[in-house]
């Protein structure tokens, strides 16, 4: 995509010829790893429902805003998310495969849902969905073994896209990466008890869940060096 090419390659891996990393410094990306005490804190109330018909920020395939919620500044509050944003970059780069990463974070509950996005945003201010990951914490080191979080203390969950993408980027362009506490319609609430998430209620909701993403968190980017295709 962006750039009008079929390719080929015998494997996923191959896809890409190298893998760019970006910490999650602050609200910013970085390729440098920042100071021991960066983090951004994130606070959702599971117990309110009066966002019960808000979706997380997704858009269709290109789109003007991340959230189309009607009373939300759109430039700084996204449904339940924090947002990553890299710098522009100096030459388009091609970004072929499955991203991957660790998050690294301090949570007071037990477990959450969370879904990472990246997106790619234009110079004109448009969002193009490249790929995502959707992931229960307690499942993310092992998904036959639930491991529990122990709230207040750091932990790192590894996180791997679960939908391929191979999109050539537009000049001036940066790279978005939104993080999502799962509370949007058609998708079960994990409360964070422990308990099965089936067996949970709003009821269990207690205090809001807070989260502090620690910027030694990074996500793992394949980059397409230029190389040959051929034409649509």
């Amino acid at each position: 995509m962006g750039a009008n090419l079929w390719k080929h390659a015998p494997s996923v891996a191959a896809m890409a010829s190298r893998s760019e990393r970006f910490y999650l410094a602050g609200r910013a990306l970085s390729p440098r790893r920042p100071g021991p005490g960066t983090a951004v804190l994130q606070m959702v109330d599971l117990a309110d429902r009066s966002d019960v018909d808000r979706f997380a920020p997704r858009g269709p395939l290109i789109d003007q805003s991340l959230d189309d919620w009607p009373i939300v500044d759109k430039a700084t509050n996204l449904a339940n998310s924090v947002m990553f944003l890299s710098a522009p970059f100096a030459r388009p780069p091609e970004i072929s495969g499955l991203f991957s990463g660790e998050l690294a974070l301090v949570a007071d509950k037990r477990d959450f849902d969370v879904a990472v996005t990246l997106f790619e945003v234009t110079a004109k201010g448009e969002y193009f969905q490249l790929s995502y990951c959707w992931q229960r914490a307690s499942y993310a080191k092992d998904r036959g073994r639930r491991q529990l979080l122990v709230p207040g203390q750091p932990t790192r969950l590894p996180i791997r896209a679960g939908r391929l993408t191979s999109r050539r980027f537009q000049p001036g362009s940066r790279l978005a990466v939104v993080i999502s506490v799962t509370k949007q319609p058609g998708e079960q609430i994990n409360y964070g008890t422990g308990k099965d998430v089936s067996d949970e209620t709003v009821k269990d909701a207690g205090a809001p869940l807070t989260i502090r993403w620690l910027g030694s968190g990074f996500i793992d980017v394949p980059i397409a060096d230029p190389r040959g295709g051929t034409a649509k």
